[in-house]
C-alpha cells in the first residue's frame, strides 16, 4: 500500500528558476526521480505567486474531493511577505501592506491546518529558505522601478530579508503551539558556506544546488519518518 504525500506551496516546491532573461522554467521534473520512492505517492499541488489563502483554498476543495494521503506539506510565506513594489516606488510616503498581514497568515494557516487534521491528513510545516534582499531589489528594479523611492519606504534593503524571516519564525512559532511537526529548512541554508550560490539571480528563487539542498533536507524528514513509523 503506498503512502500519500501532498505538497501545499508556492513556486518553490515547483522548483522553479529564472533564466538569463528572467523567465521562469520548472526544474521539479529533473529533480523527482532521485526522491520519489517505490510505496510514496506524490501528489503536488504546489501553485506559482500562491500565498496560504491560495493554499487554503486547495485544501478545502482536495478535503471535498476526498484526500489518499497521510501527509501534507504546508509551505507558504514568501508571496505572503511580499509587497506592490511599483505602488511603492510611485508613492514612498504612503503606508503599505503586504500581500498577506502576519496576523492573517497565521490565521489562515491555522484553518490550513484544522481542515487537513478534519481529514485525518497530518500536516508538516517547514521555515522559508532565505532571501538575498540585494539581488531581490535589484530585481524588482530591472523594469525601470525607483531604486531611491523604494530605499527610501523601506528604510535598508535588508528589510526585505528581515521581513520575509518574520514568516518563516511565524511558521516555526505556530508549529511549536500546535505540537506540529515542522521541517527546518531556514537554518542548514544560513549555515551553509556556499549560501551565495544556492540562491538564485532575482533573489528569491532557488539555483538547483540550492533545490537538491531543500528537496534533501525535506525527504530526509519524511524518510525518518517513515521508518520511525515502521518501527
Amino acid at each position: 500500500m503506498s503512502i500519500g504525500v501532498y505538497i501545499y506551496g508556492d513556486s518553490l516546491m515547483k522548483a522553479t528558476m529564472p533564466d538569463q532573461s528572467f523567465r521562469y522554467h520548472f526544474h521539479l521534473a529533473e529533480l523527482l526521480p532521485r526522491y520519489v520512492k517505490e510505496g510514496v505517492e506524490l501528489v503536488n499541488r504546489a501553485k506559482m505567486g500562491a500565498t496560504v489563502s491560495k493554499g487554503r483554498a486547495l485544501v478545502a476543495h482536495d478535503v471535498e474531493r476526498g484526500m489518499a494521503a497521510r501527509y501534507a506539506l504546508v509551505a507558504y510565506g514568501g508571496n505572503d511577505s511580499d509587497f506592490d513594489w511599483a505602488a511603492i516606488a510611485a508613492e514612498p510616503e504612503k503606508e503599505h501592506r503586504p500581500r498577506t498581514e502576519l496576523a492573517e497568515f497565521r490565521r489562515v494557516l491555522g484553518e490550513t491546518v484544522d481542515e487537513l487534521h478534519g481529514a485525518a491528513v497530518q500536516p508538516v510545516l517547514m521555515t522559508l529558505p532565505p532571501v538575498d534582499a540585494k539581488r531581490y531589489l535589484d530585481f524588482i528594479c530591472r523594469g525601470g522601478l525607483s531604486r531611491e523611492n523604494i530605499l527610501r519606504w523601506l528604510g535598508d534593503e535588508q528589510r526585505i530579508y528581515r521581513y520575509q524571516e518574520a514568516y518563516s519564525d511565524t511558521v516555526a512559532d505556530f508549529a511549536a503551539e500546535r505540537r506540529l511537526p515542522l521541517v527546518d529548512v531556514r537554518r542548514p541554508f544560513l549555515l551553509d558556506r556556499q549560501l551565495p550560490r544556492l540562491i538564485a539571480e532575482d533573489g528569491i528563487h532557488l539555483t538547483l544546488p540550492g533545490y537538491t539542498k531543500l528537496y534533501d533536507i525535506l525527504t530526509g524528514w519524511f524518510r525518518r519518518e517513515l521508518q520511525a513509523a515502521a518501527v
